[in-house]
């Protein structure tokens, strides 16, 4: 409704600075809202759980709900890489590009100390990890290769034809974006002004 901001905003604060100071109380909310992962079949944020509800919130419009809902996961999952195992990089892409750990590096952002990761993985989950897309989170349906039949030469046109479509969009529509030093997105104009350092580069491409 149309209060939904102003009750649950204080709630979410709430509960992530609470687990944030408070292991015992981390486990037990963490056991509620992200319990281990069973059935990918479906995206995070369809259902009726918490989790999933709490996930739809990190798209919402308003800016501060979505902060409030991303830190609660992702204080949840202890500020590492399980947050996207969890929300799918689609969603979790607005907390990782504001805390500047879009490309994968940059500093942890809190001084909290969190206990040593254990495989809590379910049997259901670890039958189908090398199927799920990170992307969005679930196992998709594979798909049929579109080159398949094609002759080289085919290909080939085909790729010159992509390459011309993708001229015409970043002219027009799209903005090629880059992830900097910092790991935050920039343009490519951007980048290229301000090429990556050696160190940068050679963890860009790791």
């Amino acid at each position: 409704g149309d209060k939904i901001k102003e009750k649950l905003t204080p709630i979410l604060n709430l509960l992530t600075e609470s687990c944030r100071a408070h292991r015992e109380t981390r486990h037990y909310i963490r056991k509620y809202i992200l319990p281990p992962l069973r059935n990918v079949s479906q995206r995070p944020e369809e259902g009726t759980t918490v989790k999933s509800r709490l996930i739809r919130l990190m798209t919402h419009l308003d800016t501060d709900l979505k902060h409030c809902a991303a830190d609660l996961i992702f204080v949840l999952c202890k500020e590492n890489s399980r947050f996207v195992k969890y929300t799918g990089y689609g969603n979790a892409a607005g907390l990782l590009a504001t805390r500047g750990l879009l490309g994968g590096q940059g500093p942890r952002t809190s001084d909290t100390q969190y206990s040593s990761d254990s495989d809590s993985d379910t049997e259901e989950y670890r039958q189908v990890k090398d199927r799920i897309n990170p992307v969005t989170g679930r196992v998709e349906a594979e798909q049929p290769d579109p080159m398949e039949g094609m002759t080289e030469e085919e290909k080939e046109e085909e790729a010159k034809r992509l390459i011309m479509l993708f001229n015409k969009l970043s002219d027009n529509i799209i903005q090629p974006m880059g992830v900097d030093e910092e790991g935050k997105l920039v343009p490519m104009s951007g980048l290229k002004e301000n090429p990556l350092s050696e160190e940068a580069r050679s963890e860009s491409e790791n």
